[in-house]
């Protein structure tokens, strides 16, 4: 399930279930980063190991030699888990709950070791409950990964009510904590703590709906709506500036060193005094497109940034096909200036994986990931290559093969290599697409897909047999 926005759910209790790794335990407290141990001594820490989860993987990984960490307090029908991975430094960061405090943990992708655990963190309650020391009742948190002058973060967070009780109504606020990705230590305090006014007007953003993502610039974007209006912020994770904007600054998807990138009440996307998307209008493409009740507003839409890349779709200026499909065009452009790197035909699609659907974990919006190497970018269904300039689309009936279904993409690997699933299929199926073909193969029946690539490994996303979420690192081979 890696992706660029993340949505949030409720804590309670984690546990933890390791195997094959340094730092192993059973203990439902969590647990301390050993100061020294070597890795792949299950019982570095005076734990014994626990036997490793049965997961059938692609062949590029080992499913025999790893690790695993059970996450029995996430609900089945989650939007996501709270989880996040820093693909530089090859670290896994996951939130887990004892009463009602909360922990980030890290790890090492390859081997599962245990290098550093944070201080226990209240988070604000949720909004229909002041918290105390019900568990159930802790703000949803999650966390993300951002990258900042070379240096990689985590940012827990969490969307809830702050000083709420019998006397006192409380705000809605986002509170964000940073910390560096190569912190150490078995109570880590956070670089800084952030609180985010949340509600603006009289309608308030439901409890899930926040959107966060690693906006660029070295800035933690939390989006949201409050009512019909959009709302944003940025965390500067390394400088420590904190900006909002309001609707007046348009819909923000991502940040650069110039100001927001955002889709414009008027149409079309951009930095305001840097670039405009006006003058990048791509080949096939419509000047203009309809807003509806006979109004028209500048052509493109900003879908998602990502690595210092922006997805972007345009109207077609030749308009649908005879069967009633549209082949939109895509575009990646350069984040800071605006220049079209790649551009491509894709018909335009709204793919979605309920997550209750099987036993896979995969969230409800369109996917947007990154191979560490930052050569290969994947949006939901298309597949780009960026240094070779081709594209992948994944549509159905793409590439002339008509009885084609909808695939989307999960993951890509440093050597081109993308997996995903057949989207809306159940039982599930799981894909392999090499970038080079852009041919996509069923795997075998049963066969999980990695939510997150880091270099010598694979990070897994399942469900347990407890009903929680299953995080699991498997070994290259």
């Amino acid at each position: 399930m890696r992706r660029a926005n993340t949505r949030v759910m409720a804590a309670v209790v984690a546990g933890l279930v390791l195997a094959g790794c340094a730092g192993c335990g059973g203990s439902a407290e969590p647990e301390k980063a050993p100061r020294s141990a070597a890795a792949g001594d299950p019982k570095a820490d005076g734990q014994p190991a626990a036997k490793l989860a049965e997961l059938t993987v692609p062949a590029a990984y080992d499913a025999r030699r790893g690790w695993d960490q059970e996450l029995p307090w996430v609900r089945k029908g989650a939007d996501t888990a709270p989880v996040a991975v820093a693909p530089v430094s090859g670290t896994v960061a996951y939130l887990v709950a004892d009463q009602a405090e909360m922990y980030m943990q890290v790890r090492r992708a390859t081997t599962g070791k245990v290098l550093w655990t944070s201080a226990p963190w209240t988070p604000p309650g949720t909004l229909d409950d002041s918290g105390g020391n019900d568990p159930a009742a802790i703000a949803p948190a999650s966390v993300i990964a951002v990258s900042a002058g070379g240096r990689e973060y985590f940012v827990a967070w969490a969307h809830g009510m702050d000083g709420k009780d019998e006397l006192h109504d409380g705000k809605e606020i986002i509170q964000a904590l940073v910390y560096a990705a190569d912190a150490s230590g078995d109570a880590v305090t956070p670089l800084r703590s952030v609180d985010i006014p949340v509600r603006v007007g009289p309608v308030g953003t439901p409890q899930g709906e926040i959107v966060v993502r690693d906006g660029g610039a070295g800035r933690a974007l939390f989006s949201w709506n409050d009512g019909y209006e959009s709302h944003a912020a940025a965390i500067g994770v390394a400088s420590r500036e904190v900006t909002t904007w309001g609707p007046d600054a348009g819909t923000v998807v991502g940040v650069t060193g110039k100001g927001p990138l955002a889709n414009v009440s008027a149409g079309g996307f951009g930095v305001s005094g840097g670039w405009s998307s006006k003058d990048a209008t791509p080949e096939g493409a419509a000047a203009r497109r309809s807003a509806g009740f006979g109004s028209e507003v500048a052509n493109g839409t900003a879908e998602t940034v990502a690595d210092g890349k922006v997805v972007a779709s345009w109207v077609p200026s030749k308009g649908a096909d005879e069967d009633g499909t549209e082949e939109t065009v895509r575009t990646v452009h350069d984040a800071a200036t605006g220049k079209v790197l790649l551009r491509a035909e894709c018909r335009d699609r709204t793919l979605t994986q309920p997550l209750d659907r099987d036993d896979t974990v995969l969230g409800d919006s369109v996917l947007t990931s990154v191979s560490p190497n930052s050569r290969y970018l994947s949006y939901g269904w298309m597949l780009f290559d960026l240094q070779k300039g081709s594209v992948a689309c994944l549509a159905a009936g793409a590439g002339g093969d008509q009885g084609r279904k909808d695939m989307l993409i999960d993951s890509v690997r440093d050597d081109g290599t993308a997996y995903g699933t057949v989207s809306g299929s159940d039982p599930r199926v799981a894909v392999e697409i090499p970038a080079s073909t852009g041919t996509p193969k069923a795997l075998p029946t049963g066969t999980e897909v990695p939510a997150y690539t880091p270099a010598g490994a694979g990070i897994f996303l399942t469900w347990s047999e407890s009903g929680g979420i299953l995080v699991s690192g498997r070994a290259e081979r």
